[in-house]
């Protein structure tokens, strides 16, 4: 009975031995997880941005990374369902909306530092057709003469496309601009296509589902099957500024260096390049 025990302290003894390296293992990983998590957080930068800047940011981002050792990710989609995932926790770092409204959104639910929020660039709304459209350019539209006739010729049996006006910015400001004209109370469901977001409303037209469309000038401008036949007075909405913010929870040091980097020079250069203008006094 007494060796049966000592053997027994024996093999307990044994296997706590062996254990040792696994233990020791675990217990430097936890102690040096949390700073890996915050190097890698670091390393990287998830962008949420309007999808009317899909291709700025992109080519912004490419800079970025030619001389810095952290990556960038960018999802582009509407403001308001980017604004709604970072709302339910999606893990972005920085929000760029076509529209202050969501900006706004996010501040009063204490999502975003208030001292990152600023407007970066601006943009006008255009009217498109399909580049082998016979339809005329008509030019400035400040009144709805021009333009109701257009719409009485084009859309007897075919829609409109424009973006979703129930919260996709472009299509907030598109309804502005038409009410204003006296034209929106004429369109209906059966003469509208509502687009999730201004690049597929853009699609519409250059695939030819629509005869008609109205984009932003810098989406229309990108895109080689589309061409402008009217520019939208810029009395007829609310200003076109795209806003940035730094997402509260998500912020580094990181974050907080791109935003300068978005408001440099060679930033500014591409937005002129894509056709954006650079806002008044900046």
């Amino acid at each position: 009975m007494y060796e049966y025990t000592i053997r027994k302290a024996m093999i307990k003894l044994i296997n706590y031995k062996s254990l040792m390296p696994l233990l020791s293992i675990l217990l430097f990983m936890l102690l040096t997880i949390s700073p890996i998590v915050a190097e890698t957080s670091e390393l990287k930068l998830l962008i949420y941005n309007a999808a009317s800047t899909s291709d700025v940011i992109k080519e912004i981002a490419k800079e970025w990374e030619n001389s810095n050792t952290s990556k960038i990710r960018t999802s582009s989609a509407s403001s308001s369902s980017l604004a709604k995932q970072i709302i339910n926790g999606a893990p972005a770092n920085i929000y760029i909306s076509a529209s202050s409204l969501w900006i706004e959104e996010l501040i009063n639910k204490k999502i975003v530092l208030k001292q990152s929020i600023k407007p970066i660039f601006e943009n006008k709304l255009v009217l498109i057709t399909h580049i082998n459209s016979t339809i005329k350019n008509i030019g400035i539209i400040k009144n709805k003469t021009t333009l109701e006739s257009l719409f009485n010729e084009n859309l007897m049996n075919s829609r409109i496309s424009i973006a979703d006006p129930t919260h996709v910015p472009a299509g907030v400001y598109t309804k502005q601009a038409l009410k204003k004209l006296g034209l929106w109370k004429n369109l209906n469901t059966k003469n509208m296509a509502w687009g999730g977001d201004v690049r597929r409303t853009l699609k519409f037209v250059a695939l030819g589902n629509s005869p008609l469309g109205i984009v932003y000038y810098t989406d229309a401008i990108a895109e080689k099957n589309v061409k402008i036949i009217g520019n939208f007075s810029i009395e007829l909405h609310s200003p076109i500024q795209y806003w940035v913010a730094a997402i509260k929870r998500n912020t580094t040091q990181t974050t907080m260096q791109f935003l300068s980097f978005l408001e440099n020079n060679y930033s500014k250069s591409v937005y002129l390049k894509h056709g954006f203008t650079t806002v008044k006094g900046k």
